[in-house]
């Protein structure tokens, strides 16, 4: 994004952060929203679980994921809250990709994200499972 829309954005510099990253997502950009966004010793969690540790990490597992995509995943955004004092951010959304088989698939989550100096420190992934919408 330009700086330019990125100003336009209005808010402050950490609403401005999450809504950019937040259009590199809708924009198929994962790996960018990655590389640009997670701080160096981002830890990641899934349900609770410690899923990966370090950017360099969460680069390879994305671009892996991307590798087994026939296109880039979609998302849609339904609510996005930004706490400017304590540094979270929480984005719910849909976000749907072809999974084995070709099959069309859904899943539901929620990402909880601790911002600290313009990166992400920690995002937590909670969900219930994916939800095949095939045939």
């Amino acid at each position: 994004m330009t700086d330019d829309r990125a100003n336009s954005l209005g808010g402050s510099p950490l609403r401005r952060a999450v809504q950019e990253y937040r259009f590199l997502l809708e924009q198929g950009k994962t790996v960018e929203a990655v590389e640009r966004y997670y701080a160096a010793d981002v830890c990641v969690f899934e349900n609770r679980e410690l899923a990966r540790a370090g950017r360099a990490k969460c680069v390879a597992y994305e671009r892996e994921q991307l590798a087994k995509q026939p296109r880039p995943p979609e998302f849609r955004f339904r609510r996005v809250a930004v706490d400017d004092f304590t540094g979270a951010a929480f984005l719910e959304y849909v976000l749907r990709f072809t999974g084995d088989g070709e099959r069309p698939q859904r899943l539901e989550l929620v990402a909880a994200q601790t911002w600290e100096k313009g990166k992400i420190v920690e995002e937590r992934f909670y969900y219930e499972g994916v939800v095949d919408e095939g045939d």
